[in-house]
């Protein structure tokens, strides 16, 4: 096999402390031999810190004021949401710019689907993409799977057997990347592993977080042994923390008189069963249960059921098809505490700023600690479909909760998972050269380039 002279690793969703923790307490033996000596730096996610955005900024080297993606779904006032895929991204990835030059791998990573020609190199779907997408080229998608190779985690599923089912996918993921890197002998070779952020979505605290940290650090081993590549840059595209509530972001404007309604008998009557308590929310819970059921009894996941009554749930629930758009001033579209006006709505944000700072948890705690305007978070040609304000909340402990469906009929309840993103990632280089402390994930993409000679484009944010 011949020698890969960059290895790109990312774990996704994994906080510095928690990186520093888990070397502390040996769970991470590889990496800390891998380290030597050297520290581990922060990296700055995106704000909002969530997965799409992040990797979008990685994958291009831009804020996101230049991608205009702030979440997994993009929602405008009166549009049908729709997944944000590669189409969405306005320039190539830098590694479709290094296959200009050298030949490269890259494998797994979200907002991958669907998968680009590349000049030289293969490129594998990640996170979000059908399982039976298509690569590039096709047959590298065919020996991905021949090694076990699925682009998504394995499905949430209460018991022992989702855990050893992620640790699987760990292994199957990286057998997948030396069976193409044997096959199309690739200078760049990147992996994403989303096992990491899953886990702890769903067990954070709970000891099983660990086991997952120990197969991935035991895959960087394999990766480390097979490939013996010059440099190694392993990192995250946010941190990870507890959450103690989750506040639904439209049901508080809907609250407020902020959002809404239209009027007729069908959302007359869906407004009856949220006030009720008949939100999805309630639907979620009862098919985690009788998914929990099912596992026990037939020791198989019953995800159909749980995806059955979760529709049910949708087709009863308020959503934005119930929003009279022309008398609503104001929205969230998405992603982690964002708010848009609504056309040429002229609603008072210094007053909607206050109304944020004077939310209260139930136990009547301070929830805003922050509110941004967008122009001091982005820049670019895509600022003005950004939202109008972006607020984080205190310790990102509570978390903005945003869909096309109003979830649940109260603005705060118990959080659907106990763990949820933070502002930062790790970022373990070697050797360090180009990197630095705090640097954006936008930041990583010139780097990378520079390094192998290429000048990083102009739109670039260097």
């Amino acid at each position: 096999m011949a020698r890969v002279e960059l290895l790109l690793v990312a774990w996704d969703g994994v906080s510095p402390e928690m990186v520093s923790q888990l070397m502390g307490e040996g769970t991470l033996p590889s990496l800390r031999e891998m380290l030597g000596g050297s520290r581990i730096l922060r990296l700055q996610s995106t704000i909002p810190p969530i997965t799409a955005p992040a990797w979008a900024s990685f994958h291009l080297g831009v804020n996101p004021g230049k991608h205009g993606i702030l979440d997994f779904v993009r929602r405008r006032a009166g549009e049908r949401p729709h997944l944000v895929s590669s189409r969405d991204l306005p320039y190539p990835t830098f590694w479709e710019i290094l296959a200009e030059e050298v030949p490269v791998g890259f494998l797994a990573f979200p907002l991958g689907y669907p998968a680009r020609p590349l000049r030289r190199g293969f490129w594998v779907p990640g996170f979000l993409a059908p399982a039976n997408a298509a690569s590039h080229p096709k047959e590298a998608s065919g020996l991905a799977r021949k090694a076990g190779y699925s682009p998504n985690p394995p499905a949430w599923f209460p018991g022992r057997r989702w855990v050893e089912d992620l640790k699987g996918s760990i292994r199957a993921k990286t057998e997948a990347a030396l069976a193409l890197t044997r096959r199309f002998q690739p200078v760049v070779l990147g992996i994403h592993y989303q096992e990491t952020d899953t886990v702890q979505h769903f067990l954070w605290g709970k000891p099983e977080v660990d086991e997952v940290f120990s197969a991935a650090d035991a895959a960087l081993a394999t990766l480390l042994e097979e490939l013996s590549p010059r440099t190694v840059v392993l990192l995250s595209d946010h941190g990870m923390g507890p959450v103690r509530w989750d506040f639904h972001l439209n049901t508080w404007l809907l609250r407020e008189g902020l959002l809404v309604l239209r009027r007729g008998l069908s959302t007359w009557a869906r407004k009856g069963l949220f006030d009720l308590g008949l939100s999805p929310r309630r639907f979620q819970g009862l098919g985690e249960r009788a998914a929990s059921l099912f596992g026990r009894i037939f020791q198989r996941s019953s995800l159909d059921l749980v995806w059955h009554w979760s529709d049910l749930g949708a087709k009863l629930s308020l959503s934005f098809r119930d929003v009279d758009w022309e008398k609503t001033p104001v929205y969230s579209p998405g992603g982690l505490g964002t708010l848009s006006r609504n056309g040429r709505s002229r609603i008072d944000l210094d007053e909607l700023c206050e109304r944020l700072f004077g939310l209260r948890t139930p136990e009547g705690e301070t929830v805003v600690e922050r509110i941004f305007p967008r122009e001091e978070l982005y820049w670019g040609e895509r600022v003005r479909d950004m939202p109008d304000l972006v607020f984080l909340t205190k310790g990102m402990e509570v978390l903005p909760v945003t869909s096309s469906l109003f979830l649940s009929h109260r603005p705060f309840c118990p959080p659907s998972v106990p763990g949820h993103h933070r502002l930062e990632g790790f970022l373990a280089a070697l050797p360090h050269q180009g990197f630095r402390e705090g640097m954006p994930i936008w930041g990583i993409a010139p780097v990378i380039l520079s390094s192998f000679g290429i000048s990083p484009p102009d739109y670039m944010d260097v």
